[in-house]
């Protein structure tokens, strides 16, 4: 808002304009002032009032008019109009306050009423813009907080043995609690796993980025990987426990050249274990939600990825990708999404069917994939 405001007064009648120019003059605003609608609404345009006094009753075009004009123009800032009117005229002043105005004054105009009237809209104005200037502010901090999460997604290594590995994250909002890795071990294997952070936004950022690193300086210590997961589970109960924040996961520790694969599993959903004719049957291995009790143990279970076949790590945003109707994309839809085309990898064509099932449907959740495969032995 200006300092000090400034105030359009629209009216036709010199007088009008006379008495409310003195008034408000006295109290220390700024005033410009148009003698018909169509000039009201060129000078709202040109000088970007923080107040508009607009009568109804003007001739070229009434007040109703000029209000609908500016209240519906996305390029004018908030401009509160108060509509002046004759006293019996209440059709007018409902036809002011649907057209957008947000106040009204009846003639005669009272002086009282007028500094009263005036002074709470500029307090709605001033309040307005700041909200507008710390949203402005906010939308800026959380961009720049992407761009430092997006620091945190691996670069996926070279695998032997005609292995490979493919993972993104899709935050819902600027920030998101999903988050996976990939970390080279020195034996050759690598570590992979697929998290969520039980919150969105920037708690949920903040809880992975220190997840993240814990879990990267406990993997140069423990190689047994249900040791590793009951290790990190320890460390998340005492960092988030009294917040009531969780964690799931699934974790995976792989050696490329024979395909061999130890999972482990903390609430999260089981990977997917896929080859050409379609999902396979695997072992459900238990496990509880990272940070919920401590000294949680945690089942190992193992698998040999053959050449043709994947593995796939995803979280729950997937499944419960919304269309435009609302329904969910749930298990089954997936199921035949996998077994309608083909692979591997099948990764990116379920994000971009998943997508296509979105359509124009606000995303509710983080959408996050890991893949790990082996090349056909004719590839």
């Amino acid at each position: 808002m200006k300092s000090p405001p400034l105030i359009l007064i629209v009216d036709d009648n010199p007088t009008n304009v006379e008495i409310f120019q003195t008034r408000l003059a006295a109290n220390k605003y700024n005033i410009i002032t148009a003698m018909d609608g169509e000039a009201g609404l060129r000078m709202a345009r040109d000088h970007l009032p923080d107040l508009i006094l607009l009568d109804i009753m003007m001739p070229k075009m009434d007040g109703i008019s000029v209000c609908r004009q500016i209240k519906s123009d996305p390029s004018l800032p908030f401009m509160p109009i108060i509509m002046v009117t004759a006293k019996a005229a209440s059709k007018d002043i409902v036809a002011g306050l649907e057209a957008g105005g947000e106040e009204y004054l009846t003639k005669p105009v009272d002086h009282a009423a007028l500094v009263s009237r005036v002074r709470s809209m500029l307090r709605i104005k001033e309040l307005h813009d700041t909200v507008l200037e710390q949203s402005a502010q906010l939308k800026f901090q959380l961009e720049t907080a992407t761009k430092i999460q997006s620091l945190f997604w691996p670069k996926m290594p070279e695998l032997k043995g005609g292995s490979h590995i493919w993972g993104i994250s899709v935050p819902a909002a600027y920030v998101g609690g999903d988050f996976f890795d990939v970390i080279p071990l020195s034996d050759g294997s690598v570590l992979a796993y697929v998290a969520d952070v039980s919150d969105k936004g920037v708690p949920a950022a903040l809880i992975m980025a220190a997840l993240s690193t814990k879990i990267r300086s406990e993997a140069l210590l423990e190689s047994e990987v249900e040791k590793l997961i009951e290790s990190i589970n320890n460390s998340t109960y005492r960092l988030m426990s009294e917040e009531g924040f969780f964690i799931t996961i699934v974790l995976a520790r792989y050696w490329p050249d024979s395909g061999k694969m130890q999972i482990v599993v903390g609430g999260h959903f089981p990977p997917l274990w896929i080859d050409e004719s379609g999902i396979r049957k695997m072992p459900a291995p238990s496990g509880i939600s990272l940070g919920v009790m401590p000294d949680a143990r945690y089942e190992k279970w193992e698998i040999a990825l053959s050449p043709g076949e994947s593995v796939l790590f995803y979280s729950d945003g997937i499944i419960e990708a919304r269309n435009e109707n609302m329904e969910l994309l749930g298990n089954g839809r997936l199921a035949d999404l996998i077994a309608n085309s083909k692979g591997p990898p099948w990764g990116k064509n379920i994000l971009e069917a998943v997508r296509l099932w979105q359509a124009n449907t606000p995303a509710g959740d983080d959408m996050t994939l890991l893949e790990i495969w082996r090349e056909k032995e004719d590839a």
